[in-house]
């Protein structure tokens, strides 16, 4: 009987000792936000351009979405992507490591989950966007107009 119990014992521990830990989170350099979108130099409004020509179904999901917010959510929006868009690759980097370790960080995600979807969440909209967006005009606010 105790032979059986140490056995058992011994099975759990090694079965314990088996399973990986928690892995704790950290950005790379395709996650949370893909390498293209850090290296980009489009800006803003000629990344939506590509995107809305490139991928235009995930651009039209996305302006749905976007004109179902308020006024104030859609500035905050502007504004926010406006800020990542002006950093330059060390910033960007920086924001996807804050992003990716603190669940907290990014405020605007609490008014709008998905307020970064085709700028962060989609790996291939962001290559095919970023491939082309500096064939298009750099300061176009129409891009938000749908």
């Amino acid at each position: 009987m105790r032979r059986n119990r140490f056995i058992a014992a011994a099975g759990a521990v090694a079965a314990l000792l088996a399973t990986p830990g928690i892995a704790a989170a950290d950005a790379t350099d395709e996650y949370p936000i893909p390498s293209n979108m850090l290296k980009t130099t489009c800006t803003l409004d000629q990344y939506m351009a590509a995107v809305r020509d490139t991928n235009p179904v995930y651009y039209e999901r996305y302006m749905i979405d976007y004109n179902n917010k308020s006024p104030e959510v859609h500035r905050a929006v502007q504004d926010r992507i406006h800020w990542f868009f002006a950093m330059d690759y060390a910033g960007r980097r920086q924001y996807s490591e804050d992003t990716a370790t603190n669940a907290f960080y990014e405020q605007l995600a609490w008014n709008w989950p998905n307020w970064a979807k085709i700028f962060f969440n989609n790996k291939g909209v962001v290559a095919a966007s970023t491939a082309v967006c500096m064939n298009y005009p750099p300061d176009d606010m129409s891009v938000w107009v749908w």
